[in-house]
Parts: structure tokens; sequence; C-alpha cells
């Protein structure tokens, strides 16, 4: 793996990209839709270097600053990074900017279609194909979401710890979690006017168990309940609208809803190469998604790593064995 290089960080530029008018899959219409990104490193004249990096669930376009620099997974010495906030969260358009529960339920492929225009109008790379996309778990939904549906404007995708499709597990994780939520006296119906903070540090206390495995939760001792309450207040900062509306998109997540439920028919529309890092011991998501990924499109590489921490694999830790293996497979695979 190529050296890190921790003192020279990019300086990232923050922006907005604007959509008006904007119709969801459900039929509802977002007056203004925002989408916030910031971008590392410089556009070559080509514009052909650019790589998009999608959020996770809870994720913002600031969590994946990590990986992003010279000689991490994302080199801006070579390429010019964006890093988006999906519909719903970080700066971009969501319930808590005023609508709350009147905010529609959007999904996946609404996030796809507003990063596309992002990229042809935003960015302004018109008919020119991404060099990569790129996305752990929601953001690789999206990443797959978009190689099935626009297979023309990229030329590589990178799945971390993907699935094709929502299992029970985050289905009924995601309820869990709305219940904690609306127990707090806070929550009023959904009509707060103050958070329901300790609903929201509940339920990402309940999240954090199923992330990770339960040989990591053992070897952490009395740590891990400081690290489940770390979990939690980092749900205590979303607005419960907004986290909720997020995470009912990732527990509906079906790529193969468009085609009538025919897997082989939606994996067969990808023409890009596709790197897929799946987590052996993923509770959260599981193995088999990224196994059907991997099978049902040639070409496709899949490395899996073997790692305690399970979905959370993904998460850049500099130093860490699992951020070692994804940055050396993916700047082998875009390299």
């Amino acid at each position: 793996m190529a050296a890190e290089h921790p003192a020279e960080r990019p300086v990232g530029t923050e922006a907005v990209f604007d959509l008006a008018d904007f119709r969801l899959e459900s039929g509802q219409t977002l007056v203004r839709l925002r989408i916030a990104h910031v971008v590392y490193g410089r556009m070559n004249a080509a514009r052909d270097n650019v790589i998009l990096i999608m959020p996770g669930t809870s994720n913002t376009r600031l969590s994946v600053y990590e990986s992003i620099g010279p000689g991490r997974a994302f080199d801006t010495d070579r390429f010019c990074v964006v890093s988006s906030d999906a519909i719903g969260g970080g700066a971009s358009t969501q319930p808590g900017d005023g609508l709350g529960a009147a905010f529609p339920e959007y999904g996946i492929r609404d996030m796809v279609r507003a990063q596309v225009a992002l990229v042809r109008d935003g960015l302004g790379l018109g008919a020119t194909p991404l060099a990569a996309l790129a996305g752990a778990s929601m953001g690789a939904f999206q990443a797959l979401e978009w190689a099935i549906h626009h297979p023309a404007t990229l030329r590589a995708a990178i799945l971390q710890v993907p699935a094709v499709r929502a299992g029970q597990v985050i289905r009924q994780t995601t309820r869990r979690m709305r219940e904690m939520i609306e127990l707090d006296p806070k929550w009023q119906g959904g009509r707060y006017t103050e958070q329901p903070l300790d609903g929201l540090r509940l339920a990402g206390r309940h999240y954090h168990a199923w992330t990770v495995t339960d040989a990591y939760l053992e070897a952490q001792g009395e740590a891990v309940e400081a690290e489940a309450i770390g979990v939690g207040e980092r749900f205590a900062q979303w607005d419960a609208w907004s986290l909720i509306r997020r995470y009912q998109a990732s527990s509906r997540h079906d790529v193969a809803l468009p085609f009538g439920g025919d897997l082989r028919q939606a994996l067969a529309r990808i023409t890009a190469p596709l790197l897929v890092l799946p987590c052996l011991q993923d509770r959260l998501l599981g193995l088999e998604g990224a196994r059907q990924i991997a099978e049902g499109v040639p070409g496709a590489r899949c490395e899996v790593i073997d790692s305690l921490r399970g979905h959370m694999a993904w998460r850049p830790v500099p130093g860490s064995p699992e951020t070692q293996f994804m940055t050396r497979h993916i700047r082998d695979f875009i390299g």
C-alpha cells in the first residue's frame, strides 16, 4: 500500500447545488432540493478524473474524510474527489429544515437521480463519465442503483459493505429505532418542538450492537458502553424526522423492484467494472447480497474483508488492518 501522508490533508471546497421542482419516485415533489457537497483536489481539463463518494445512512459528506488525500484510498494527487450529502441529511434538504412529518418519503433511486443532476449540471461534467463512484452501506446502495440505471455515466464503481436489498435485520432494527424515538415524551406524536434526544440516543445505542460482531463487543469489555453512548450522541445530532426518513429509505432498498423483482435483469444493465468489498462478519446486511452482485455482474471483483468490526469495517481508521485492506484494493482498482 502507498504510504499515508497525514500532514498533507486536502482542504475541501464546500458547495451547494439546487434543483427546482424535483419529482420523487413516490410522485410527490420537492419545490427546492439542495444537494450539499465538498470538493477535494482539482478537476483536469478533460473533466474525466472525478470520483463521487456517496454517504451511508447516518453519515454525511464529511464522514469519509480520512479516506481522501495523497496516499489514501481516494488520492487527490490524481483525482478530483467529490463527497456529497444525499437527500435528507447533512447540509442537503431534509425534514429538519421545517417540514418535519410533512416531508415526503424518498428512496435510494431519488438520491441517485439528484446526484446524477449534480454531476452533469452542478459539476459541469455533461456527458463525460465519472472516473468512479464509491460508497459504503447506503452509499453502496446508491452506487449500485446508479450503475444499473445510468450505466453510461461512470467508468467504475466501488461498493463497500453492499447489498442488493435490505433484509429483515435492517428492517426490524429500523422499526425498533423509530419505536424508541416515539417513546420519548418530547416526540409529541411527531409534532415536537424540542428534539426527542433521549429517544434518539437510545436508538443509536440499539443500532450500534448490530453494526459490529459479538466477538468485537466481547473484546471491548467495559469500553462497549462508552462506544454505544458515542453512537447515541451522534444520532442525537440529527433531527428526529430526518433520521427516520433516512433509515426508511435504506430499509426499503431493493434494486430488483423496478424490474418486477428480477435481480438478474437489474444487474445485467451494469456495464462498468465493479469492486465489491463486503465484510465476512457483517450482521447488518450480511454477505449474500454482495456475493449476488459479484456473481451477477461479469468481471466484478470481490475482495472479502475478515473483521470483527462487521458492518463498520468500511469506516476509515488510519493504520487499521481494515482500512489498509480497503485502501490497497481501491487504489489498485482505480489505478
